[in-house]
């Protein structure tokens, strides 16, 4: 045993020798974790007691499960047992240093059977009010008195704000598809939903982890021009464009994109910028695929899709790729203030800032064009880059599409151990799922289901 251990036994083993006490007390080397409430209930059965006088308890768990099998308690009155005694009433709190006040409590602990019935009684009557569901409605109703907040951004440029009689926001954020059907999604989704006097009431807005030269060739290819659009999120969230006509005649040629710079002073806080360019650089190379003897790199920088907050990697073979919780971990181990996200199917793998993500960037212009939340609506895919997922909660509303066209979902994306259903109400009015992409089922979800006009 370490030192610490070694000497606390050691005193109660020689306590125990000299008030003769071999027979009553039992100290097992070690138990299962299965075997605790059968202590707890052997205590309660001979009209015990659990006692935890430490100097100091910062939470005492272990007050509330015994609570949790009617066991009255003695407990320091140095720390979370104070609040944990106030809601449970199922005992007495002493001095840890008064030996005395330790022995009385006991003493009238085992003494007084109406008192350790009571004291029972209300543990178990109580002991609700420290269950996961109630804590949830305590926190939730905390919430609820909290007033809306948002950081303070810098002063509006003129080109970052939309028409002014935009209502609505449309953000198309579908990860799951190829090329193709992401030109149709685009496509659809516009004609859907902007269409008769709802036309100059909506805002649109691409949301992916391309670059925006990446963006612009996908525009050209749907037959639409960049500034049918208000915004372009790009590169995971680190990046908000908006693109602007530099003549009267409609061409693609002839539209500019113009950066956000206060979201980029916004995220930038802590970018460990080239040092961590030059860590993850280091770290990719450690990253090899064995066959025998030899070691292939799999992961390599990709400096045509890097930007200035944006570290891009190209990906040779994902199935040698780290989880991406294993990777988010060193992240945090290193001290590195950044978010590490898999996309195009785990092909290649973007490091951005920690203030940075697609649902960020989203929130972020909703205050700056005073659109209220409830009143965007988010298009996703049944799967995702790995940070799909994040798009799902919140005020807006989302629209899935569901179907074939889908790609399968990559076991490395995963950064959680749950069902998605535990983290996010797929059943909330909010959401909806449709079959397929077509400008009748989108204009059918956002009428009928989720109460949106589209004409």
């Amino acid at each position: 045993m370490n030192k610490i251990s070694a000497a606390v036994l050691t005193s109660v083993l020689t306590l125990i020798d000299e008030y003769d006490l071999y027979g009553q007390v039992a100290y097992p080397k070690h138990h299962k974790h299965s075997e605790v409430p059968d202590i707890y209930r052997l205590a309660a059965r001979t009209k015990g007691a659990f006692i935890n006088v430490a100097y100091f308890e910062q939470f005492g768990v272990t007050l509330i499960e015994a609570a949790m099998h009617g066991l009255p308690v003695i407990a320091t009155k140095n720390g979370a047992p104070v609040e944990i005694h106030q809601v449970l009433e199922n005992g007495l709190l002493v001095d840890p240093h008064d030996q005395h006040a330790i022995a009385d409590a006991l003493y009238k602990m085992l003494s007084e059977k109406q008192f350790w019935s009571r004291c029972r009684e209300n543990g178990l009557k109580n002991i609700h009010q420290f269950s996961w569901p109630e804590h949830c409605k305590n926190y939730l109703s905390r919430i609820l008195t909290l007033g809306p907040r948002h950081p303070a951004f810098a002063c509006k440029e003129d080109h970052k704000v939309p028409v002014k009689c935009r209502k609505h926001i449309f953000v198309i954020a579908v990860d799951s598809v190829n090329k193709e059907d992401l030109i149709q999604i685009i496509r659809n989704s516009v004609e859907a939903t902007r269409s008769g006097t709802m036309s100059d009431l909506t805002g649109f807005v691409l949301s992916t982890s391309l670059t925006i030269a990446e963006l612009q060739s996908v525009i050209v290819r749907t037959g639409m021009l960049p500034t049918d659009f208000d915004a372009f999120i790009c590169n995971s969230g680190s990046d908000i464009y908006y693109p602007s006509q530099s003549s009267d005649v409609p061409s693609n040629s002839r539209v500019t994109f113009a950066s956000d710079h206060n979201y980029r002073s916004h995220i930038e806080y802590r970018w460990g910028g080239e040092g961590l360019r030059k860590y993850l650089v280091k770290w990719a190379s450690s990253v090899v695929e064995r066959r025998g003897r030899t070691e292939k790199q799999v992961i390599f920088e990709d400096s045509e899709h890097s930007s200035t907050y944006c570290l891009a990697f190209k990906v040779i073979n994902p199935s040698h790729l780290p989880p991406l919780k294993e990777l988010q971990k060193l992240m945090r181990i290193q001290s590195l203030r950044c978010h590490a996200l898999y996309n195009h199917g785990a092909t290649r793998l973007s490091v951005i800032p920690i203030h940075a993500s697609r649902s960020q960037a989203l929130r972020y212009l909703s205050i700056c064009w005073g659109i209220e939340l409830p009143d965007a609506v988010v298009i996703v895919g049944e799967t995702g880059d790995s940070d799909y997922e994040e798009l799902f909660g919140g005020l807006h509303k989302t629209v899935i599409l569901k179907g074939g066209f889908n790609t399968p979902a990559n076991r490395i994306h995963t950064v959680r151990r749950y069902p998605l259903q535990d983290v996010v109400a797929l059943d909330s009015s909010n959401i909806i799922a449709i079959e397929g992409f077509s400008t009748g089922d989108i204009r059918s979800a956002m009428q009928q289901k989720l109460g949106i006009p589209t004409r």
